[in-house]
This record gives structure tokens, C-alpha cells and sequence, in this order.
């Protein structure tokens, strides 16, 4: 019977330390769900292994959109860059600091427009693999917006250079928006945005305001003086204006009579001259 007991705790033992050690060996792959980088610029995609773990044998693969070819891979303890895409050749670098934890964050350096999208980071081990994604959201802010007056009525605004896509606000001299005529947003050639508008000047507004945004909260404006502070006419000013008329209409009539009158005299001097 005590033979027996013997036999069934070893069973236990064993079954409960391969147990322990399947646990050990099951893992997910954990990052941050976006990162922003600035056009230009290094960015770093974070991953690591949960719970921590000697990642150093396990294979690791960054890809976007498609397994192969990769951004990036770590396979039988180094680097290979055989199936790269060409659009990463000597950008990538997995930083390998951390590694035995399970942590191995991928640099991307001179971010591009291209880069944006979302990233695939698989890990894969003798007996088990996992997966995690980050999205890159590539940031470019344009130039500060030009404003140019095309005729008396008619203000134009541009910007280039931005990305993702920009949006543009008017605004007139009470904060008030102002509703474009004209609007275009164009591409150009590195996938850079351009975006131009046009308004009619409301008729009250001496002050306009361009101010062009991106999704990522990210802005630049500018301002122009269109013309003269108008203020609204008051009845006290019609009746000033009525006085003023009429005073310059009277004087007027005043110099007409007296110039009539001083032709008239003329006339009869002239008259009384010639008969002599």
C-alpha cells in the first residue's frame, strides 16, 4: 500500500513539473497599439514577451502587410536580411539589449510617408509562437499657410507638405467660420498633401484667418487684414450724414445764386459800357 502511495506521488510529480514547465513555455507577444513618428525622424516599435523570458532561440518577425518579405528578421540567433523589403534596406535594427527578458523593440530609421500603416510582430519558439500588432502613424506639418488676395471679394489660401491628409478652417475677424467657395486637396510626388481654398469675403469682415490641421492635432495659421474696420451704420449717423448733406447742399445753392447774381451785374455793366 506504502509502495503503492510512493508510486502515485512520483506520478504526480512529473505530470505536475511538465505541466509547470508548458506553462513556462506558453507566452504572448505584448506592444503598444500605435506609436507617432515625425517624418524624418527614428521610431521605435516596442514588443516584448509576457510573461518575461530568454528570447535569444525564438524566431522574430516584423512584417507589414505580408509574412514574407519582411521588414525585418531574427532567426537562429542573428539577423537576416535576405527577403527585406527594399524599401527597409539599411533602416532596421532590432535592438537586442534586452533580449534574454523577452524584450526586443525594432528601430526604423528616416521614417517615410510609405512607412505609415500597421506592423506585424511574430515570435515564434520550438513549441509555441504568438503574435502582436503596432500601428505607425507618420506625422508631416506643412508650411505655414500663404493667404492672397485675388480680387476685392475674393481671398485665396494655400499649404503644402502635410500628411496624413490636412483639413482647412476660415475664419472671419468675430471667430465666426466662414464657408469656402473652392476647395482642393492634391498629392504630390512624395505623397506629401496640398491643400488650397477660396472664400468670398463676407461684407462686415476686416480680419481673415486660414488655419489648416491634420488628424493628429497638429496646426498652422495665418491672418490678413482684408480692409478697414466697418462698423454698422446707427440711425444718429444717418441724420449726421442728412445735416451735413443738406448744409453742403445749401451752401452750394447759395454759391450758384451768387455767382448768377454777380454774371447778371456783369452783364448789365457790360451792356451800359458798349452803348457809350
Amino acid at each position: 500500500m506504502a509502495c503503492n502511495m510512493h508510486k502515485t506521488m512520483i506520478a504526480f510529480s512529473i505530470l505536475w513539473s511538465l505541466y509547470k514547465g508548458s506553462l513556462s513555455a506558453k507566452y504572448k507577444v505584448v506592444s503598444a497599439p500605435s506609436v507617432v513618428a515625425t517624418l524624418g525622424s527614428d521610431v521605435v516599435l516596442t514588443a516584448r514577451l509576457a510573461p518575461e523570458m530568454n528570447a535569444e532561440k525564438m524566431e522574430i518577425r516584423w512584417f507589414k502587410p505580408m509574412y514574407r518579405p519582411y521588414v525585418h528578421l531574427y532567426i537562429n540567433g542573428k539577423d537576416d536580411y535576405t527577403a527585406q523589403m527594399p524599401q527597409f534596406a539599411n533602416r532596421t535594427e532590432l535592438l537586442k539589449e534586452n533580449i534574454t527578458r523577452g524584450i526586443f523593440p525594432l528601430i526604423i530609421r528616416n521614417v517615410t510617408v510609405q512607412d505609415s500603416g500597421k506592423y506585424y510582430c511574430y515570435v515564434e519558439s520550438s513549441d509555441h509562437h504568438g503574435i502582436t500588432t503596432v500601428y505607425l502613424n507618420v506625422n508631416a506639418v506643412g508650411s505655414p499657410p500663404v493667404i492672397s488676395v485675388i480680387t476685392d471679394d475674393t481671398v485665396f489660401c494655400e499649404s503644402d507638405g502635410w500628411y496624413p491628409e490636412p483639413y482647412l478652417i476660415w475664419t472671419d475677424n468675430e471667430g465666426n467660420k466662414v464657408i469656402p467657395s473652392m476647395e482642393k486637396v492634391l498629392k504630390d510626388e512624395k505623397s506629401l498633401y496640398h491643400i488650397l481654398s477660396a472664400i468670398y469675403l463676407p461684407p462686415t469682415s476686416s480680419n481673415i484667418t486660414c488655419t489648416v490641421s491634420s488628424s493628429l492635432n497638429q496646426s498652422k495659421e495665418s491672418s490678413m487684414q482684408i480692409r478697414e474696420t466697418r462698423h454698422p451704420v446707427t440711425h444718429r449717423d444717418l441724420y449726421s450724414r442728412y445735416i451735413v448733406f443738406c448744409a453742403c447742399l445749401a451752401v452750394i445753392l447759395m454759391l450758384i445764386g451768387c455767382i448768377c447774381f454777380l454774371l447778371k451785374r456783369l452783364g448789365k455793366y457790360l451792356k451800359g459800357f458798349l452803348a457809350a
